[in-house]
Formats: C-alpha cells, sequence, structure tokens
C-alpha cells in the first residue's frame, strides 16, 4: 500500500488553525443543509453497552455549522439501515469504528468483519459518499481506508475536520489544510493530512438525543463526559496518543458541570469520566471537582486514574464532588514489569493510592496485563502475592499485549525486520507474549487464582452477570457494579463445593 504522507500523531504541526478551521466557527450554516447519517455499527456489549460520546460531539459540530444529523445505532435503532437510508436520503454517511478487536489474547475477537459488513450496506443502499473515522479506524487509517472502500477518513478528532470536509465537498473546494484527513491521491496512494494539535481546541459541545440516552442507560451503559483530550504518558502499547496527541487539552470546568445536569435532565444519574486518565494534571481535577461540588448536582461518576501525584487530599475532593468507582490502569503490581511497561510509577504508589481509596469508601479496581515486555513467572507471582495487600480491590486481569502500530511496543518488537506491516496486525490480532509463557499456560494459572480469589475476573465478565445487571438495573441501581461479580463467583463456588 502506498502512503503519500503520513504524520503520527506527536509530530503534527503546532500551527494556529488555518483559514479552513477558523471558518467552521465563524459561519454557522451549511451552505446546502445538507444530511449526514451517522452510524455506529458497535455491537459489542461486554461488559455493557458503551454510549457513542463520539457521535455526540459530531451532531453538537455539525449541528452548529448548519448541517441537518441523524444517526443509526446498531443496538438501538428500531430501524434497519436500510431503511433509516430509504428515510434520510443522506447527502453523506459518516460511520464510527470504536474499537478494532476486543484486546484479548486467549479469545480473540476481530470487529474489522462487522465494519466491513456495514459499509457494503450502506454503498448497496445509497450512493452517498462514505466517510469513516473513529478511534479504531485512526490507528489503522490508510489500511481500513482500503478496505472498507471509503471514500474519505478522519484520523483523530472529528468535529472541525468533519466539517470543513463536508464543506468542501459541498463547494467542491480544495482538500488541503483539512486537519487529519485521509483520502486517495492522484498516484492511487492514501494520503494522510497533518493533525494540527490546535485545531482540537475542544471547545465543541455534545449534544445528547434523549432518546439514545434512554437505551443505553436502560441496559447499564454509562453515558461519558469528557473532560480533556490529549496523553502525554508513554505506556508501551497504548494508542491513545494515536488517536489523540499528545498535547492535553482542557475543557472548562463550567462546561462539564452543564453537561452533567444536561445529562441528569435526560435521566443519567451516573456518569463515566472517559480521559484516558483523568489526574495527569491534579490542577484540572481540582478545578472540575471544585465546580462539581459547588454545583451539588447529585450526580455520581467514575473515571480512570493513575496513581502517581494522587494524594489523600485529591482523593476526598474527588469524592466531594461525586466520585464512586475509580478504574486504575495499574497493568501491573511488579516494579521491574512496571518500567519496561512504561508506566512511570511504583507499587508502592499503587499500593498507596488503594489505601486512600479504601479508607474514603470509593469502590476501586486494577487492570493488569500479565506477559508482556519484562514479564517472567516470578513477576507473575509477586503480582498475585501483592495483590492480596491492596484492600477491598477488584481486578481485571487480561493476558498478552496487543501490538499497534506506532505505539513504544511496535518500535520494539520491529515488525518491519520481519517484513510484516500494519496491515498484518489489523484483521488478525496479533498479541505480544514473553517467550517464557504460552497462552493456555497462562491463562489456567490465572483461572486457578481467579477460583480462590473471588475478586477477579479474567477476560470479560461471567455470562450470569449480565442476567444480574438487569435484575439490579431494574430495581434501580446505577454504576459499574463490577463488585458485584465478587458475589457471584463466591456463590457459584459456593454452590458447585456444596
Amino acid at each position: 500500500m502506498k502512503i503519500s504522507q503520513t504524520v503520527a500523531p506527536e509530530d503534527a504541526c503546532d500551527c494556529e488553525l488555518g483559514e479552513h478551521a477558523q471558518g467552521v466557527a465563524s459561519t454557522s450554516l451549511s451552505p446546502h443543509g445538507s444530511r449526514i447519517l451517522l452510524v455506529n455499527p458497535n455491537r459489542c456489549e461486554q461488559p455493557c453497552p458503551v454510549y457513542p460520546l463520539g457521535l455526540a460531539y459530531l451532531v453538537g459540530g455539525l449541528r452548529a455549522a448548519g448541517f441537518r444529523t441523524v444517526i443509526w445505532d446498531t443496538l438501538a435503532a428500531t430501524d434497519t439501515l436500510e431503511q433509516r437510508i430509504g428515510s434520510f436520503e443522506p447527502d453523506f454517511v459518516a460511520l464510527s469504528m470504536r474499537n478494532v478487536d476486543n484486546v484479548q489474547c486467549h479469545n480473540p475477537n476481530s470487529y474489522v468483519g462487522e465494519v466491513l459488513e456495514c459499509c457494503r450496506r450502506v454503498r448497496a443502499a445509497t450512493a452517498a459518499r462514505l466517510i469513516i473515522g473513529g478511534s479504531g479506524f485512526s490507528i489503522f487509517p490508510p489500511e481500513l481506508l482500503e478496505l472498507t472502500g471509503a471514500d474519505f477518513g478522519i484520523q483523530g478528532e472529528g468535529e472541525v475536520s468533519l466539517v470543513l470536509l463536508l464543506r468542501a465537498l459541498e463547494s467542491g473546494g480544495a482538500l488541503e489544510g483539512i486537519p487529519g484527513l485521509v483520502h486517495r491521491d492522484a498516484w492511487g496512494g492514501v494520503a494522510i493530512s497533518p493533525r494540527c494539535s490546535t485545531a482540537g481546541l475542544f471547545e465543541t459541545e455534545p449534544e445528547h438525543d434523549p432518546e439514545l440516552i434512554l437505551a443505553y442507560t436502560s441496559r447499564g451503559s454509562l453515558p461519558g463526559v469528557q473532560t480533556q483530550r490529549g496523553c502525554p504518558l508513554r505506556c508501551c502499547y497504548c494508542t491513545y496518543p494515536l488517536i489523540e496527541g499528545r498535547r492535553s487539552r482542557y475543557r472548562p470546568a463550567q462546561g462539564i458541570v452543564r453537561e452533567m445536569a444536561n445529562l441528569m435532565k435526560l435521566g443519567a444519574t451516573y456518569t463515566f469520566i472517559v480521559d484516558s486518565v483523568f489526574n495527569t494534571d491534579p490542577d484540572h481535577v481540582v478545578r472540575i471537582c471544585e465546580a462539581l461540588a459547588d454545583a451539588n448536582l447529585g450526580m455520581e461518576w467514575q473515571c480512570f486514574l493513575r496513581p502517581r501525584r494522587l494524594t489523600r487530599e485529591l482523593l476526598s475532593l474527588m469524592r466531594k464532588a461525586g466520585l464512586r468507582h475509580i478504574e486504575f490502569g495499574s497493568d501491573s503490581l511488579s516494579d521491574p514489569v512496571l518500567r519496561r511497561y512504561g508506566k512511570g510509577f511504583s507499587f508502592e504508589e499503587i499500593e498507596q493510592a488503594s489505601s486512600y481509596a479504601h479508607e474514603l469508601g470509593i469502590k476501586y479496581s486494577h487492570f493488569l496485563i500479565f506477559g508482556g515486555p519484562g514479564e517472567t513467572s516470578d513477576t507473575v507471582e509477586e503480582t498475585l502475592v501483592r495483590a492480596q495487600r491492596l484492600p477491598g480491590a477488584f481486578y481485571f486481569a487480561t493476558l498478552g499485549m496487543r501490538v499497534y502500530p506506532d505505539t513504544p511496543l511496535w518500535t520494539e518488537l520491529a515488525p518491519g525486520r520481519e517484513g510484516e506491516d500494519a496491515a498484518d496486525y489489523l484483521a488478525t490480532p496479533r498479541f505480544h507474549l514473553e517467550r517464557a509463557f504460552t497462552v493456555g499456560g497462562l491463562y489456567e494459572r490465572l483461572r486457578r487464582h481467579r477460583e480462590q480469589n473471588h475478586n477477579w475476573v479474567v477476560g470479560d465478565p461471567p455470562p450470569e452477570f449480565q442476567a444480574t445487571m438487569g435484575k439490579l438495573r431494574a430495581r434501580g441501581v446505577r454504576g459499574p457494579m463490577w463488585e458485584y461479580i465478587e458475589t457471584l463467583q463466591r456463590m457459584a463456588a459456593h454452590s458447585a463445593g456444596g
């Protein structure tokens, strides 16, 4: 595959917004009022459906620019994709690909086929131009543009770029200067325009569809709220810097308060702050949490945190602002492995942060990746033993580390030396597992540990968890509810023993 111009997110230009991008803010109406059908093909419901927040941002940006929009969501729609296309008659179809696969080495499941089938259905039903984007697409942009046959793609955030692209296509204008645009060039290759980091000023207000919110919350989904974009951290496997760039950009605190208040009006009482890491900047956390505490909305929430520089005072403020659940992206409890993973914190910090959360009555979990770079049998056992020291913790364990292009892990493994490229890692998920392990052997070790420690999940939660969540939701219980898995597994073990 020929790629005419590829610019990694961290190398994106730092220029001011170009003339085109500035026009998004200055002009509020599309010259033709084109109809845009936004499609979410994501079918994954483990452990619960994920509300398509990205589409809400696109709707906000598109409608502010004068476009007419409708969302077709595969999990919430009451009609077929073809019926929606027939009734809406879109001028353009924008499809969002959230995930490439389920990131499970022992039970891999690619979502590429579902996306290809969705694109085929769009092509069969309309001559409207097809544009693809989303976080999954942004990891493999040239490969997915070729596979899907889409006319254009957007790498990274799309509120500004999609509006610019649609205006150019409406008017027959030039495509130059559209950040993150993925398209075919005159020579048959795939060209990717530079992504200006300032193009994502993060000023767009998401526009939530009440029916879509209800459809997702009734199935246990937590509507997301994003307070920042960009991730300056350097975890060896992580794609967030590829998707959002490395420069952190923050939303004003009052905007977050306003959005949470709006979600409550739509019936949501619990939300998820979906930032890759909420506390990359403690000052930002203070601004947000002080505003939420002052507003006293009654909204409860959870977020991703890292243990570094997480003080008891900061957690206490977050608790006062509505924090009820924490998901720590710890990845390991062994210091040598933490260093190889590029985590930037130690087990001592993990233990201290866990202790603070427990003391403050905040439920918390740790996500762990076994078998990545630097892992040995001894470090596996060290993590399992140290896990017993963290009071009230819950653990989500995975094995093997998914390998994605342009990450530090990709650079370390250098697949190109073996004649491989990104396309080889797309449709069939590829994982790194240290030579000391096999998938079956490592999974069996974790399975045996889970049987004796019911606060552990290896891979997806047990099937009966979905039925229990449904019963709890019917009783008005909200939130992630992963702490109930421990009770279910304990009851199952007791029943089997009896």
